[in-house]
């Protein structure tokens, strides 16, 4: 039953693929207040830290230490009814936005826009002649991104991950931001497992506050066994919600937010019908001892 459902998916996917177009090389689209640029990115295989991408407009506040909130949600391509109304509502008096299957429409860059927020989309491929992929959005301008996508060994369509950094008020602190979309069409976890070493590799440099969140398509035991290994490595927990709404495949929940350095404030998970996962909304704070 496992392999028929994978089967019929991927073969919906595959039937989709004349509508897909993708890039050959690691592509962010940016918007910093009115101005939006795309940029070749490389694929973070240096040290981030010793090679920040800087943004030239300038470092704009900061997030405050005190508390800040996110919203974590794959939008699925904005392709149910009701998703600009949950979106907007959602995405309110939110910090940072965190976003697997951003759809950059002309709707969507009207509700990033009326939010006034800095965005980044690292671009996974485009459908129907619009861009998609992960978008890590915040009022604060990110100091330093970097992008790595790896592509599914099935369909051949790209899974993207954007790393963000941002500044924390009253010190020196930043805190890192992994976006993640893992790979999902395969049942060997050898190509999910290394897209999850690959970014060990980029945060293990980064020693401060770090959140990772996203769609990890951690549906079944052995995937959730590769992700454990992983954040335990990075001294990362995960957050427990107390009504748990989270996306469930096969029993097993996909979302997952995980964070180092940082106090859990709040964590909620919302029941929504415009798309196929429910998003989740957090607030954190830095620890005292950070």
């Amino acid at each position: 039953m496992h392999k028929l459902i994978v089967a019929i998916t991927i073969s919906t996917m595959l039937t989709l693929f004349g509508c897909v177009y993708v890039v050959d090389q690691n592509l962010v689209v940016s918007q910093r207040s009115n101005k939006s640029t795309m940029n070749i990115v490389d694929n973070c295989s240096t040290d981030p830290l010793i090679k920040p991408i800087v943004s030239t407009l300038g470092r704009e506040g900061a997030l405050d230490s005190n508390g800040f909130s996110l919203l974590s949600w794959n939008m699925q391509k904005g392709m149910r009814v009701g998703w600009e109304e949950d979106f907007h509502r959602l995405s309110y008096n939110k910090d940072l936005l965190i976003i697997q299957e951003a759809y950059l429409t002309d709707a969507m860059k009207r509700l990033l826009q009326e939010r006034h927020h800095h965005w980044d989309l690292a671009l996974a491929f485009e459908y129907k002649d619009n861009k998609t992929g992960v978008l890590t959005a915040s009022k604060i301008e990110p100091s330093f991104l970097c992008t790595f996508r790896n592509k599914e060994p099935l369909i051949r369509i790209p899974k993207t991950i954007l790393i963000t950094r941002y500044p924390l008020s009253g010190g020196n602190q930043v805190v890192m931001v992994a976006n993640v979309h893992l790979i999902n069409y395969t049942l060997p976890v050898s190509h999910f497992r290394a897209q999850l070493r690959q970014l060990e590799k980029i945060l293990s440099k980064h020693k401060g506050p770090l959140i990772v969140s996203g769609d990890f398509n951690t549906w079944n035991d052995e995937r959730m066994a590769v992700v454990d290994t992983i954040t335990s490595n990075l001294d990362l927990k995960a957050v427990t919600f107390s009504e748990n709404y989270r996306t469930t495949v096969f029993g097993h929940n996909v979302d997952h937010i995980y964070y180092r350095g940082l106090v859990l404030i709040k964590a909620l998970s919302v029941k929504i019908t415009s798309s196929d996962h429910n998003p989740l909304i957090v607030k954190f704070r830095l620890t005292n001892d950070s």
